[in-house]
């Protein structure tokens, strides 16, 4: 009898955590590192769209930023709840709730180059992707678009990790690092903070291909998964999420000048497959003037 009071009471306690309350998300936890913003700021509005049954105020807790393979693991293992990973179809098979919207738009694909003096110097002279491959391109191998560089025959040095690579760079043991647009500005501004000099954004060119963050969630919080998902949907129809696109992304991509910049088209054939998943028109896309054609593997 003792024994099925506790059980009963261990099964109420696991359901009243699942209603709300703590949310725990690697990521964030550093005013400096700008890269989690976004995607929190979703989170925290699919969650309030969504409240959950017992309209439990949600906190999310933002834990140390993990590699994606930890991340997983700590999912799998009940240790997070939400977190977010570089979509691959890779990451469809793995032991946790996949949530198949794309968070940014596909703006993590959109891409500028961070390079020294002598990589800038390098970068003024390419036109095209063969003249791309021959420069080195930082990039750190558990990054889940690694392949992906491998796939376009770019020359890649690996990074021992996120801020070990931006030493390298500065080290002059690569010419230049693939950024996000959306991470690239606050990136450089951290290393003029820090008094690195002698690193500039490359003004000419941009890359892209198809990478965006996904949220992924604890296989024992499908009640949190279904809560994101039904709250993704509902900011998207009421534009609440439109609002928070255009107001963090806005000033980022007048800066970025996209439009203006020689595109070279870079292939991501372990991107998922999300079918016919995604609302019409939800890929973003600027108005493209130069384009250096698609990479052929």
């Amino acid at each position: 009898m003792v024994s099925r009071l506790i059980l009963l009471l261990a099964a109420a306690i696991v359901c009243a955590t699942a209603q709300g309350g703590e949310i725990r998300f690697p990521g964030g936890d550093t005013p400096e590192d700008k890269r989690w913003d976004f995607v929190l700021e979703i989170l925290a509005l699919a969650l309030q769209k969504a409240p959950g049954k017992d309209n439990e105020a949600d906190r999310i807790i933002r834990l140390p930023a993990q590699m994606q393979a930890r991340r997983i693991a700590e999912l799998s293992a009940g240790e997070l709840d939400v977190a977010v990973a570089v979509g691959s179809k890779e990451l469809q098979e793995k032991p946790v709730l996949f949530i198949p919207l794309p968070l940014q738009r596909g703006m993590l694909g959109w891409r500028l180059l961070m390079a020294n003096a002598a990589g800038a110097a390098k970068l003024a002279k390419v036109n095209s992707i063969e003249e791309l491959r021959p420069l080195r391109l930082g990039f750190v191998r558990t990054f889940a678009d690694y392949p992906a560089m491998h796939m376009n025959r770019l020359t890649v040095i690996d990074g021992a990790d996120y801020q070990g690579m931006f030493r390298m760079l500065s080290a002059g043991r690569m010419d230049y690092l693939s950024r996000g647009v959306g991470e690239v500005f606050d990136e450089h501004a951290t290393l003029l903070a820090r008094g690195v000099r002698g690193i500039e954004i490359d003004p000419h060119l941009a890359l892209h291909y198809r990478a965006d963050w996904f949220f992924i969630v604890s296989p024992r919080r499908r009640d949190l998964a279904d809560r994101i998902t039904r709250g993704l949907e509902l900011a998207r129809l009421d534009g609440s999420y439109e609002r928070a696109f255009q107001r963090h992304f806005g000033p980022i991509l007048a800066r970025a000048r996209l439009d203006e910049r020689l595109v070279i088209e870079l292939i991501n054939p372990d991107f998922p497959d999300l079918g016919t998943k995604l609302p019409p028109g939800w890929w973003w896309q600027p108005e493209v003037r130069r384009r250096a054609g698609t990479a052929k593997p």
